[in-house]
């Protein structure tokens, strides 16, 4: 599903965004398989008053057509005093036009927060058979748009540690 932003048909980019690169990007990488992951927004919510009380519930949304993920910094494995904790940071982009700044960030850092017992989350998932775990991610910095190069958003994220 793609976002809400409003586009200017007479700008360029933007009559080109849903017709010509989003529907390019959403055919062809898929029958390429050149796209590795696929990508999802998490809006986590637990019954109790706080994150990690209760059960949790996600309400999750994919980001299409499928962003690119870059390993930027990478997952990694880095040595911590009770053995080997997970760490990393991925860059995600040619993230769609159509995604307004406010469904990439649900608002952090825009005056609006979240509620006690709830997480915004990126999860990552293997897109192509290969049996890899899902991973979760959080902003690490605000995200950028990008109408020259990639011509979509980039989006920073930093492994989470996160319940399951």
């Amino acid at each position: 599903m793609a976002g809400t932003a409003v586009l200017d048909p007479d700008v360029l980019v933007d009559s080109l965004v849903e017709d010509v690169i989003d529907s390019l990007r959403g055919e062809l990488h898929p029958e390429f398989g050149v796209r590795a992951y696929r990508v999802f927004t998490v809006l986590r919510t637990w019954s109790g008053g706080a994150v990690g009380r209760g059960s949790k519930t996600d309400t999750e949304v994919e980001l299409l057509p499928q962003p690119r993920v870059d390993v930027w910094d990478g997952r990694k494995f880095e040595m911590a005093t009770c053995g080997l904790d997970e760490g990393g940071d991925v860059r995600l982009s040619e993230v769609s036009l159509t995604y307004t700044h406010a469904e990439l960030t649900r608002g952090l850092g825009s005056g609006t927060t979240l509620a006690a017992n709830q997480q915004w989350l990126y999860r990552i998932a293997e897109a192509n058979g290969q049996a890899q775990p899902s991973t979760y991610w959080v902003l690490s910095k605000s995200p950028f748009v990008d109408r020259e190069k990639t011509l979509g958003w980039i989006v920073w994220l930093t492994l989470a540690d996160v319940a399951r």
